[in-house]
C-alpha cells in the first residue's frame, strides 16, 4: 500500500468562513491530482475495514461534490450487503430529512447543487443506524469537523443523535482544532481516515 503523507498546515487559528475558503480552494487542487482518486479507494476500503457497519441496518449519505470524497463505490456496496441507503434532503425550513434511495432513484441538483432523491413521495427515515457527515476540515482531537456553514447536519444529529463517521482525507485533516468550537457543534463519532487499519 502506498505511502499516504498527513498535510501539515501551520495551525494559525482562523475563523470558519475563512477556513471553509481555504479548504474548498485546497480541496478543489488536490481533486486534480492522481493521489486524490487513490486516497478516496484507500478511504472506502477502511470504512469497510473498520467493523463499522457491524449490525448496521440503514445508513445515511449525501451525494458527493466532486471535491469531496468520492463515496458511490460505498454506497454500491451497501446496497449490495442489503443495507438501505437514505440521501440527505434540504428543506426549505433549514432542516434536512433522509430519503430512501437505490440504483433507480431518479436525482436532481438541490440549490447547493448537491444532488438528492427527486421524488417527494420518497420514503423519509431520520431514525438511521449509521449517518455518514460531508465536511470540510476534520480534527483528530475531539473529532471537531467543519462543515459547508448551513448547519444542517449539526441540527440533524442533535435532533436525531444517531452513530456518525466521516471519510476524511489527507487535506480535510487536522491534528486539532484550527477553528472557534460553537455549542452548537456537534464531534463525529468515528473517523475515516487514510491511516486507519
Amino acid at each position: 500500500m502506498p505511502v499516504v503523507f498527513l498535510y501539515q498546515v501551520s495551525l494559525l487559528f482562523m475563523d470558519k468562513q475563512e477556513l471553509r475558503k481555504r479548504q474548498i480552494k485546497r480541496l478543489n487542487e488536490f481533486q486534480k491530482k492522481a493521489h486524490k482518486h487513490l486516497e478516496d479507494q484507500i478511504l472506502v476500503n477502511n470504512f469497510f475495514d473498520s467493523g463499522i457497519l457491524d449490525g448496521v441496518k440503514s445508513i445515511g449519505v449525501t451525494a458527493a461534490l466532486d471535491f469531496e470524497v468520492d463515496n458511490s463505490e460505498l454506497i454500491a456496496k451497501c446496497w449490495d450487503m442489503g443495507i438501505d441507503v437514505y440521501l440527505a434532503r434540504t428543506n426549505p425550513d433549514k432542516s434536512m430529512d433522509f430519503v430512501f434511495y437505490n440504483y433507480t432513484s431518479k436525482l436532481e441538483k438541490s440549490t447547493f447543487g448537491v444532488l438528492e432523491v427527486a421524488d417527494s413521495n420518497a420514503k423519509i427515515k431520520d431514525d438511521l443506524d449509521l449517518v455518514l457527515v460531508p465536511g470540510l476540515a476534520f480534527s483528530k482531537i475531539g473529532h471537531d469537523r467543519v462543515g459547508f456553514g448551513g448547519g444542517f447536519f449539526d441540527r440533524f444529529l442533535a435532533q436525531h443523535p444517531t452513530k456518525s463517521c466521516a471519510l476524511v482525507n489527507s487535506v480535510m485533516l487536522y491534528e486539532e482544532p484550527a477553528w472557534p468550537i460553537e455549542k452548537t457543534d456537534i464531534q463525529i463519532d468515528q473517523l475515516i481516515t487514510p491511516y486507519t487499519n
